[in-house]
């Protein structure tokens, strides 16, 4: 049985490969926007998000409920991405919806980029630790799972696309059913993200802070 498992995994991968590569890249751009973005800022913008993130700094760095409370971070985490995760599910089986399924991967990407753009351009060294922190171990998750929600209802809805094609239509009743399971379980993988985010990612946040104290 995991043998068989195995090997459907790998056939899936195998037959998506050109997907994934175009989807993993479309992020990897967004990234690269988001981080440019960070130079068109204004001085005003500028310096209201640097305000803004000095209050946050020492309100996570003195422990302050009001600035990170662990439950509602987690609870609008996994919000969140289970709608993003239920809305490219809903754009999978539509057809016209992919080109918002891509867009929501490059916005993905942007804002990642964005984020870990600014914080190293206006901290540089002590910007990539708390980038890293504040990033990297709900993402870590996420964005697989939300990259693979994607790839996964790009593929049937060229699938859908393939079939009206056809002279005889085949029944998607299995690939639909497939489909549908593999999105619930990247929404399993994002609940957890969103867990993570609410309860672990703050305690790598707070040894990053200290580098911010300190100066």
């Amino acid at each position: 049985m995991l043998s068989s498992l195995r090997q459907n995994i790998l056939a899936y991968f195998r037959v998506n490969l050109a997907l994934y590569f175009f989807i993993v890249l479309l992020f990897i751009v967004g990234v690269v926007f988001g981080a440019m973005a960070v130079k068109t800022l204004g001085e005003e913008q500028k310096s209201e998000l640097i305000t803004y993130l000095k209050v946050f700094f020492q309100g996570l760095n003195k422990g302050q409920a009001n600035v990170l409370d662990n439950g509602i971070v987690a609870k609008q985490a996994i919000i969140n991405n289970v709608k993003t995760v239920g809305v490219i599910w809903l754009l999978g089986i539509t057809v016209i919806g992919v080109p918002v399924i891509l867009f929501i991967v490059f916005t993905r990407g942007f804002v990642v980029g964005f984020t870990v753009g600014f914080l190293v351009n206006e901290y540089l060294l002590r910007g990539v630790a708390f980038a890293i922190a504040s990033v990297v171990p709900h993402n870590f998750l996420v964005l697989p799972a939300v990259i693979i929600a994607a790839v996964s209802a790009v593929s049937f809805s060229l699938l859908i696309v393939k079939n009206r094609m056809r002279h005889n239509r085949l029944s998607l009743t299995q690939e639909f059913l497939s489909y549908t399971g593999l999105s619930f379980i990247m929404l399993g993988i994002i609940v957890t993200g969103g867990l993570v985010e609410g309860y672990i990612t703050p305690v790598f946040m707070k040894l990053a802070i200290k580098l911010f104290t300190k100066s």
